[in-house]
């Protein structure tokens, strides 16, 4: 099992995902029945491309940081499931349970990138539905 990548329109933009499909036969959902979002939008204009090249280097050290960071909060409760790229703005998808604070991840990555719009957000889904009809999305899962 691998990270798959592929192009998917998605709510009408096209879009770039990365998904994690090693939970398809095994997934810890009745331990992490949380999934988390997080949410980096870009600063420059992105004139019809995913982000502006100028950008590349910061949203990639913002992502990286934000992994990190996760990985602190989670206190080995979270997984790093899924990301979205689409015009001027990342997504960031972890199920997560047990003891992880995650909530404490946005509090972290603004102060590291005050001058950045990240958002957080959480829903139950222990059965796992997300993640599943996000698999079912991949050429080859």
């Amino acid at each position: 099992m691998t990270w798959q990548l592929f192009d998917k329109e998605i709510l009408g933009n096209q879009a770039q995902v990365l998904v994690d499909d090693q939970y398809i036969i095994e997934n810890p959902g009745e331990d992490l029945p949380n999934i988390a979002w997080f949410g980096v939008y870009c600063q420059k204009d992105t004139d019809g491309q995913y982000w502006n090249p100028e950008e590349t280097d910061m949203l990639n050290q913002i992502e990286h940081e934000l992994i990190d960071l996760a990985g602190q909060h989670s206190n080995g409760w979270a997984v790093y499931v899924r990301r979205v790229i689409s015009a001027g703005k990342r997504e960031y998808f972890f199920y997560f349970g047990g003891d992880a604070t995650l909530a404490e991840v946005l509090p972290a990555l603004k102060g590291l990138h005050p001058e950045y719009r990240i958002e957080f957000d959480v829903k139950p889904d222990p059965e796992w539905q997300y993640y599943f009809s996000w698999l079912k999305e991949a050429p080859n899962a």
